[in-house]
């Protein structure tokens, strides 16, 4: 074992990252002996709409989960698997392998759904959202072959004809990543093949983003199994793949784990190999990996989560779950890598410096000692940071064996799981669930705050100020300590207070901040003082500044006003009503919000008391109308359906569309040009007429909006190419002009004359005899000779004509005499 001083200092720094760690866990009340509970994250749904059912002939006929990925594309919801239906429990409708909800309510959306011949195991959705990529062991896709990798259009589930990429050999797509304008894929399959062309390639392969064209140039060999998981690290210029593989690139690897080199593809040298802890070959593999933070985390057989240092895939932290459930998929939201696995809430997840076998140590080899231990159950999180397991995280889910195999956060503070889960929080589930309530995610302690300063002591009472702390997310408020028992005098939200109620004699305090979850600073400096008695207040507060009016909206008023002082504190304030005198209500503080009031003029003064029943002097007046109406519609409109294409001839094209709805109604639509964005039209109802469009292809989205200005979300874009037919040319050729005799023979005579013009183009030109009309030269040039002539006297014109047959004005008569 490496016992440098580096090792010992990362040692030290873990150390004090498991202890604050833990302390995080009691601050949430976890890592007793307690019933575990979502302490972070809770407001589960009660009912929620899921999957059911399991196709056979899969490759995962052996695993009984129906939920195998899971992706999201704004508030969208895509589910992958092997299930066969949807269901809330009351309905269940066919749906097989692929299904979307929505994010924010559960419900499923009946509207995508693409029909599969087998199971789903990968789904990406690209950053832009135009595309979800979806992987796993079908071949046929709305009823066209495919093979095992597809894009689809993810509004319609329709397939994106725009993308080329495919697998071909063995049909299995396992897991996907991007990285920049690439798409990685990784499985079984043996070929590739798209728009540039078809290759063979194995297990592991490149895709544009945009096109679906492959790379020719980066084609590991990875063999002997096949991949479950990929992670791409563009800081380390690494690609990690884990499976059952046991070759890569001609040489053998430990694990099913190889790092490749993101330029091309061949291993990473100079890392160490991956660590195990079963002796049999056939129990060493992996199921996820993910690298974060110059960590590579690595989930696989035999119950382990690995963290390894990215510099030289060195181990840092051996996780097991003691002992059973492997574990097979990793997610990285926010600053926590979460793990699912089939290891059940009656498991301990023991961490160590090195290797935790999985059965009895080979000859030679001794078990790790655990430096941590802590319940765990069939989804943990571990800090992204130090790779730790963060105990406070312990939600009440049930599953069957099989555990956990997706992970997804929705973009609103809610984390979705999916497998073969059967309930949470007792509530019945369908295969999935979700886990909400973003402000557990925090657990930096507050700074700590400056120590308290006595600005007043009264009889029984002392008023104190204190230096502000700082927080990651916020400060939520303060608590005053009794530095003898540890007893709380104070809670206060900001940075001065009031202690009340103290008896005579001396006290030393001290301050502590906390956040919103939970989290505690360290303790202050103390600070002393001392309450001698009780005499009798006689003197009044000041009077308070006249109210002033900080919002009158619909019914609701909010005043302030200048606070008043006193001798000991002011208790608080009194609203009157300026007309009759009557109470109209109290506030501890400077300020009050009036609610519920109806149409009308009215007006208020103020007197302050403290807590002795002394009342100042009446402030001034203060009059406010209110005005009440209907409250303001913020709700958008739903998003229309993409632009469909009702006619389209020469330089005209009419659009309709599914409409929206809206709480209130939909004022009309708006299309844009999806290439920049721009307006090119709007329309108050669901048709729309384009004129004069030039030849090119046009792709356009829509949004609703409504009276008030909402504005639905953007829908599906919609392309369509426009190729006017010419108009036809009936314009003649101008007549020609100046037409000269430039040399007269004895039979002959040479004519030219000036050129014509035409809209479009002179095609030629007739030398005519204007008295019979008889053509009697047809020439493409601005001369001619007319030959064979007997002397006399002979009138010549001419005329112009284009190749549409348009012909011109004859020129002036030219009389040409042979003699």
């Amino acid at each position: 074992m490496n016992t440098s001083l580096a090792n010992h200092g990362f040692r030290a720094t873990r150390a004090v990252a498991v202890a604050l760690l833990m302390l995080a866990g009691v601050v949430f009340g976890i890592g007793s002996s307690v019933a575990p509970v979502g302490a972070e994250l809770a407001s589960l749904p009660t009912t929620t709409w899921g999957v059911s059912g399991l196709q056979t002939g899969t490759e995962t006929d052996n695993i009984d989960a129906p939920i195998f990925d899971m992706a999201r594309i704004g508030n969208v919801l895509y589910v992958g698997g092997r299930f066969t239906d949807v269901t809330d429990g009351v309905a269940t409708v066919a749906q097989s392998s692929l299904a979307a909800f929505d994010a924010t309510t559960g419900e499923w959306i009946p509207t995508f759904t693409p029909s599969f011949d087998g199971a789903v195991y990968a789904l990406e959705a690209s950053p832009d959202g135009s595309r979800l990529f979806v992987g796993g062991d079908f071949t046929t896709v709305n009823g066209t072959s495919t093979g095992a990798l597809i894009a689809l259009d993810p509004a319609t589930g329709a397939i994106d004809t725009g993308w080329s990429g495919r697998v071909g050999g063995y049909q299995l797509v396992r897991d996907f990543d991007i990285d920049g304008t690439q798409l990685y894929a990784a499985g079984g399959f043996t070929s590739i093949s798209s728009s540039a062309g078809g290759n063979v390639a194995n297990r592991v392969a490149r895709f544009d983003l945009t096109t679906g064209a492959h790379d020719p140039s980066w084609r590991p060999v990875l063999s002997n199994g096949s991949v479950w998981g990929i992670d791409v690290s563009p800081s380390a210029g690494r690609v990690y793949a884990v499976g059952t593989i046991k070759m890569a690139n001609g040489s053998p690897i430990v694990g099913g784990f190889v790092s490749l080199e993101l330029s091309d593809g061949t291993n990473t040298v100079g890392v160490e190999p991956l660590q195990v802890n079963a002796t049999s070959i056939y129990n060493q593999y992996a199921y996820d990996v993910l690298a974060v933070n110059g960590k590579v985390f690595v989930a696989g057989s035999q119950y382990y989560l690995q963290v390894l240092n990215e510099s030289d895939l060195s181990l840092e932290t051996f996780h097991l779950s003691k002992y059973r459930g492997d574990y097979q998929v990793l997610e990285l939201v926010g600053d926590r890598v979460y793990a699912g696995c089939h290891c059940r809430q009656d498991t301990i997840l023991a961490s160590a410096d090195g290797v935790m076998w999985a059965g009895t140590p080979p000859v030679g080899e001794t078990n790790a000692v655990p430096f941590a231990q802590s319940p765990n159950s069939w989804v943990s999180a571990f800090d992204a940071t130090t790779g730790l397991h963060i105990i406070s995280f312990r939600p009440d889910i049930n599953s069957s064996g099989s555990g956990l195999w997706a992970i997804q956060d929705d973009g609103n503070g809610c984390l979705w799981l999916g497998g073969a889960l059967i309930s949470t929080n007792n509530v019945t589930q369908y295969a999935m669930t979700r886990l909400c309530d973003t402000s557990s995610f925090d657990f930096v302690r507050p700074s700590t705050p400056g120590a308290a300063q006595v600005t007043n002591i009264g009889v029984d009472s002392v008023d104190l100020v204190w230096g502000a702390s700082t927080d990651a997310v916020g400060v939520e408020g303060y608590r005053i300590y009794d530095s003898t028992t540890n007893a709380v005098l104070l809670d206060a939200l900001t940075e001065s207070g009031t202690i009340i109620e103290l008896a005579p004699g001396t006290y030393t305090v001290y301050v502590k901040a906390y956040d919103a979850a939970g989290n505690i600073s360290w303790r202050s400096g103390f600070t002393t003082f001392t309450v001698t008695g009780i005499p009798v207040d006689t003197e009044r507060p000041s009077t308070p500044g006249s109210p002033s009016i900080v919002s009158n909206v619909n019914g609701t008023v909010v005043l302030d006003w200048t606070p008043s002082t006193d001798n000991i504190g002011v208790a608080g304030y009194t609203l009157y009503d300026s007309a009759t005198n009557a109470v109209v209500s109290t506030s501890a503080t400077a300020s009050l919000t009036l609610t519920g009031l109806a149409d009308g003029t009215y007006s208020y003064y103020l007197k302050a008391f403290d807590e002795a029943g002394n009342i100042s002097w009446r402030s001034g007046s203060r009059s406010v109308t209110v005005v009440t109406g209907p409250p303001p519609d913020t709700q958008r409109p739903t998003v229309p359906g993409a632009p469909n294409v009702v006619s389209n001839i020469d330089d005209t094209v009419e659009l309709d569309w599914t409409p929206s709805t809206d709480n209130v109604g939909v004022a009309g639509y708006t299309l844009y040009d999806a290439a920049t964005n721009a307006v090119v039209a709007t329309s108050p109802s669901e048709t729309l007429t384009l004129t004069g469009l030039t030849d090119g292809t046009y792709s356009y989205y829509l949004k609703a909006f409504d009276a008030a200005g909402n504005t639905s979300w953007k829908s599906g874009n919609r392309s369509v190419t426009v190729v006017n037919t010419p108009a036809p040319d009936i314009e003649a050729p101008t007549a020609p002009s100046d037409l000269t005799a430039i040399t007269i023979g004895v039979d002959s005579v040479d004519l030219e004359w000036l050129a014509s013009t035409d809209n479009v183009a002179v095609a030629g030109y007739q030398i005519v005899d204007p008295l019979t009309d008889t053509v009697l030269l047809d020439v493409v040039s601005v001369s001619g000779t007319i030959t064979g002539l007997a002397p006399g006297s002979y009138d010549f014109v001419v005329r112009a004509y284009d190749a549409a047959g348009n012909v011109s004005v004859a020129s002036a008569v030219l009389t040409v005499v042979i003699v």
